[in-house]
């Protein structure tokens, strides 16, 4: 058999998560009243004795949408534009490149044509993180070793994206001790005596 604080505390739950519920669906008309045992319980229907409690509308919140890395990320909507942009392209670096010791850092670049119109905004997409560069399409960016995709997309002045890019793939690699590069044209390691 249960405890009567037991059935208390789970009624007394019940009626908070009915007061959140009702809280979730905007202006809502509750309720209120308490029972022969003390329990107090909240309902859509009125009882004997229950006191009519109005409840306002919900708070919200709508937070913009930026990456961990803080950089807003644009919306991936598509939507039409006074703008036509003929051309969009990652142009640096080029489609599977294998860049070799860039101390993490990569150049990338985009072209545009024609011109980015006032108001509008281009990103580069690195690896599925947004980044909103200038008007000259070019940043810098910090990379681990490995393989990355790049797109880039243009904006407008509402987030509705106007032009995307075909994504190209890089190789960034980095000279190991454990693993030094070899070839017929670098000298051999000399063995221990």
């Amino acid at each position: 058999m249960r405890s009567r604080r037991s059935i208390l505390g789970r009624l007394c739950i019940g009626a908070a998560l009915c007061c959140v519920a009702f809280l979730a669906f905007g202006s809502a008309t509750l309720y209120k009243w308490v029972d022969a045992d003390g329990v107090t319980h909240y309902s859509d229907r009125p009882e004997p004795g229950a006191q009519k409690v109005k409840i306002a509308a919900a708070q919200t919140y709508k937070g913009d949408t930026r990456t961990a890395s803080g950089a807003a990320q644009p919306p991936k909507s598509a939507a039409p534009s006074a703008a036509s942009y003929q051309r969009l392209e990652v142009t640096n670096p080029e489609d599977g490149a294998v860049l070799w010791n860039t101390g993490g850092h990569v150049e990338i670049g985009a072209t545009l044509e024609p011109e980015l119109v006032s108001g509008h905004q281009l990103w580069l997409v690195i690896d599925g993180k947004s980044q909103q560069v200038g008007p000259d399409g070019a940043t810098s960016v910090d990379v681990a070793r490995g393989s990355h995709t790049v797109s880039a997309s243009v904006t407008d002045a509402n987030g509705n994206e106007l032009i995307t890019s075909a994504p190209i793939t890089f190789i960034v690699r980095q000279t190991s001790i454990a693993q030094p590069p070899q070839g017929p044209s670098l000298p051999k390691p000399k063995p221990k005596p």
